[in-house]
């Protein structure tokens, strides 16, 4: 979808403005002083209509990004400009080595501390971490006279930091000068970066809050999850009454027992059995009838 910047910047601005708070565009001018103009709009407001920028042009590449954000830059509107960087930094992704002119250009120009904040960690921030090529950007910074830049300089290098377990050293190099200049702003810039890095550099930010004596409520550790240790569960002897835990024991068992048992000598066939006859019925003889015995007078 084609983009037309006048239109999507007024559209932009009506949007705000019909949300707007001529208290809270008063307090802000007078906070920040008369160099910006300030609609009212509250935080929220702004991420909402940054968010449905993003949403109207999904496909909205580098090029045309960058333009869009030079054009709601140049606005002098704070709302507008806060839209803008987080244009940014929803698609810091997109952005190359060769858009950090245009970011060192905005860094050096009025805005409300959170706006370039998150101008440097977000945007800045994502491009030092995939080109440490820019580190020497980041010291060119912290090094020079410009105080919006030195503290642009310390937090863009905290991605960098929390994601690469070498960064340290080169964080010590561009930040061990700055521990001398008394400015509020850049030694919590300093903190909040050591801070974030101490998830990956405990030990090493330990030792350099130590050794610079620089007093910095660190969150407290995470206990560690305990480990229970895994120990194989203990199987009871198989026996004779107790059965064994599963099909291949249980043959392992049968084995063993066939093993044990006594072979048995072979022995001499057994005779034949021999039937027996049947008995014949039995019949019982009529008993003997005896003679009469003779009397004696028969003599």
């Amino acid at each position: 979808m084609s983009m037309n910047f006048a239109r999507e910047q007024s559209l932009l601005r009506q949007k705000l403005q019909a949300k707007a708070s001529p208290e809270l565009a008063a307090a802000s001018a007078l906070a920040h002083g008369g160099t910006l103009t300030f609609l009212g709009a509250t935080d929220a407001d702004v991420a909402a209509a940054a968010a449905t920028l993003a949403s109207t042009y999904p496909a909205m590449g580098r090029a045309q990004m960058t333009a869009f954000v030079r054009t709601l830059w140049s606005s002098k509107f704070c709302e507008l400009r806060s839209v803008g960087v987080q244009l940014l930094a929803g698609r810091a992704a997109l952005l190359e080595p060769a858009d950090l002119p245009l970011l060192e250009g905005f860094l050096q120009d009025h805005a409300p501390e959170p706006v370039l904040q998150q101008l440097a960690r977000e945007v800045i921030g994502t491009l030092v971490a995939k080109n440490k090529k820019l580190w020497k950007d980041c010291n060119r910074y912290a090094s020079g006279a410009h105080e919006g830049l030195r503290r642009a300089g310390v937090r863009a290098t905290g991605l960098a930091l929390a994601s690469d377990a070498e960064a340290f050293p080169r964080f010590v190099e561009l930040v061990t000068p700055l521990l001398a200049i008394a400015d509020v702003a850049l030694q919590t810039a300093i903190d909040d970066v050591l801070v974030a890095a101490l998830e990956l550099h405990g030990d090493a930010v330990r030792a350099f809050l130590q050794q610079h004596n620089r007093s910095v409520v660190l969150p407290k550790q995470k206990p560690k999850p305990k480990v229970t240790p895994v120990t194989a569960p203990v199987t009871a002897p198989v026996t004779a009454t107790t059965p064994p835990p599963a099909p291949l024991a249980r043959a392992v068992v049968e084995v063993q027992r066939t093993a044990k048992k006594p072979v048995a000598k072979p022995t001499a066939k057994a005779a034949p059995a021999v039937k027996a006859k049947a008995a014949k019925p039995v019949t019982q003889k009529p008993p003997e009838k005896k003679p009469a015995a003779k009397s004696k007078s028969a003599k």
